[in-house]
């Protein structure tokens, strides 16, 4: 594809001047023929027109699209790709016959190469869906081989057929091949990718009788091309490379059927309801664990409840599809042509690839992975060519792995689905106890109710009287107030409450001292924690964690638990011990009691702890 794009813009460039000196003739002669027309038209009206100049200017227009073809066919490469490729014929039409292609000369590889599109329009998806098979008797008879009793893909066949009628005409390889040429003695290669492969398979039979020399190479084709003798006997000329799990090699009529009937299998056996089904294949699930959740939800084959209406229908159309497929030239069954190099991925992350020779029968099912596309993408595919070498090296095994890559291990799967819950419903309640954690210790921190605290002053002559009671915080307090002003003894703690409204401590606390500092660090770090835990969590809920990643959140939690504790440093700080008044000299004695805060501090606690506990058991229960 990459060629192509760019022999279609040199193509049409080159075009494009062509047409302008063509337009610059065609202004002439109609500047020419006008000042005759009038000329004419002074002396005398004529009603006939001078049919030989006419039959002249069709005649120049021939000529000079003769030599625009010419001029085509010599048209290189040189200055966009490599001195030694040329361009001698591209064809850009795309329709349900017509197919983009290009007639290149290798210069280096003495060879002449005709390269053939893949997919790419709504017409080439309509070719590849015709996978019906096509007999090839009277296009034997043509092209100069034995189709009888052969058949091929009919819409790849149908692309063919106007592709030989178009080499023919334009007489390229004709040309090319002529007694003299330079390139009389270069070898044919046809080559294409997905379904340009398909096709470059069946053109190269189509010419192979007049170039017995000829090569093919199929990049990834399409998986039903010929039937099974006539691609065993084109292992001698055509090669074709399929990399790993890609689909289109795999898609034919059988496979597809095949993968429908497990389909209708798969839907029969289910024996809870199909909203609980759908959620539960919605989650990743290891290889280890299929087995039992697969028994979960479906019952055995042989216990499939037959005499259900929807397992009549399937069995209905499976007897009508099955005589169908029995009769006439659908009963052919269509593979991959020639040799085989499958290119496999030992360790599944596309970093080494072991080429071997595959048997045709092995592509006989559809394989359902999230790389059964990417695998199909041809710039990888070059990538992985060139690391392999193998037109130096030359070396395709037949499948011999390493002993340290073909190890059967259990390999895990990890896909994020939100809120697929792939490790049940634990992770849910250690977010709402996490979530009700962090909430706890926010209003524990904040707030200016942590402890109640109640004051006895004395002063330097010995008299002690009891003082105003006040709730303390971290970073805020509140005083009391009187319930009835009238009637308020403020020393009673029955008649007082807490004002509405907190204020940050002033000049009166000016020195916080070190158990102070530690309570409020620790409070901001546990919040931090928490936070953090939660979003890790939350990340549980739509993927599935490895043992390390719990251990980790077990970590964090606890940290979050010790720092919620430490908080409680804050009852011996000074505000709540005794303390000298540095304007007064007064003696202050400070009793403090858990408040509404405090209690909150030692639930966060509680909760924290209990989080934990939750996280070490998912750790337990996770594998390495």
């Amino acid at each position: 594809q990459y060629i192509y794009f760019h022999i279609r813009w040199i193509v049409r460039e080159f075009i494009g001047a062509k047409e302008e000196e063509e337009n610059e003739d065609d202004n002439d002669s109609d500047s020419d023929s006008d000042s005759t027309t009038a000329s004419a038209t002074s002396m005398m009206f004529i009603r006939d027109f001078d049919r030989d100049g006419i039959r002249n200017q069709h005649q120049q227009q021939q000529d000079r699209r003769q030599q625009q073809q010419q001029d085509r066919q010599r048209l290189s490469l040189a200055k966009y790709e490599d001195p030694e490729k040329h361009l001698f014929y591209a064809n850009f039409q795309n329709g349900l016959a017509a197919t983009p292609y290009a007639i290149l000369v290798d210069e280096d590889e003495k060879s002449v190469v005709i390269a053939v599109r893949g997919t790419l329009s709504l017409e080439d998806w309509v070719i590849d869906l015709q996978y019906v098979p096509q007999p090839l008797d009277k296009v034997g008879e043509l092209c100069g081989f034995d189709g009888k009793g052969h058949h091929c893909h009919k819409g790849v066949l149908t692309r063919c057929k106007w592709m030989y009628n178009d080499i023919k005409k334009r007489r390229v390889l004709k040309n090319l091949y002529s007694s003299g040429s330079s390139y009389e003695e270069y070898d044919l290669v046809v080559v294409g990718h997905s379904l340009g492969g398909g096709c470059a398979q069946v053109l190269s039979l189509m010419l192979r009788p007049s170039f017995p020399s000829l090569r093919c190479y199929a990049f990834e084709p399409p998986g039903c091309i010929f039937d099974d003798v006539l691609s065993e006997d084109c292992n001698e000329w055509i090669t074709s490379i399929v990399r790993h799990e890609d689909l289109v090699p795999r898609v034919t009529q059988p496979n597809l059927e095949s993968l429908r009937d497990e389909f209708f299998d798969v839907v029969a056996r289910i024996k809870v309801p199909k909203i609980k089904a759908f959620h539960d294949v919605r989650s990743p699930c290891p290889e280890s664990n299929l087995g039992t959740r697969n028994a979960a939800i479906l019952c055995p084959k042989g216990e499939i409840d037959r005499d259900t209406v929807f397992y009549q229908k399937i069995q209905k159309f499976r007897n009508e599809r099955a005589a169908k497929n029995l009769t006439g030239d659908v009963s052919v069954k269509l593979y991959i042509p020639g040799q085989i190099i499958h290119l496999v991925d030992t360790l599944g992350d596309e970093t080494k690839y072991v080429p071997y020779w595959a048997s045709r029968y092995e592509f006989n099912q559809v394989i359902l992975s999230k790389r059964m596309l990417p695998d199909h993408s041809m710039p990888p595919l070059v990538g992985i060519l060139q690391k392999l070498n193998l037109d130096d090296v030359h070396e395709v095994r037949t499948w011999h792995v390493d002993n340290k890559d073909a190890e059967d291990e259990d390999v895990e799967v990890f896909i994020f689905i939100p809120f697929s819950n792939p490790q049940g419903k634990i992770p849910l309640c250690l977010i709402l106890f996490a979530i009700v954690a962090t909430i706890l210790s926010i209003s524990s921190g904040q707030g200016c109710q942590y402890v109640s605290r109640s004051t006895v002053l004395s002063y330097t002559d010995g008299i002690s009287n009891p003082g105003n009671g006040l709730s303390a915080g971290l970073w805020s307090y509140n005083l009391k107030r009187c319930i009835d002003a009238e009637s308020c003894n403020t020393t009673d703690p029955i008649d007082l409450e807490d004002s509405s409204y907190c204020q940050a401590y002033g000049r009166l606390f000016n020195t916080i001292d070190v158990h102070w500092t530690f309570a409020r660090v620790a409070g901001t770090i546990s919040v931090l924690l928490g936070c953090i835990s939660i979003g890790i969590i939350s990340t549980a809920t739509c993927t599935k964690f490895r043992k390390r990643t719990w251990l980790v959140l077990v970590t964090l939690l606890l940290l979050a638990t010790l720092c919620q504790g430490l908080q409680f440093l804050f009852l011996k700080s000074d505000l709540c011990n005794e303390w000298t008044n540095p304007e007064t000299s007064e003696v202050v004695t400070s009793e403090c009691s858990l408040s509404i805060g405090g209690n909150c501090a030692i639930a966060a606690t509680i909760f924290w702890f209990a989080i934990a506990v939750g996280c070490s058991h998912m750790a337990r229960t996770a594998t390495h």
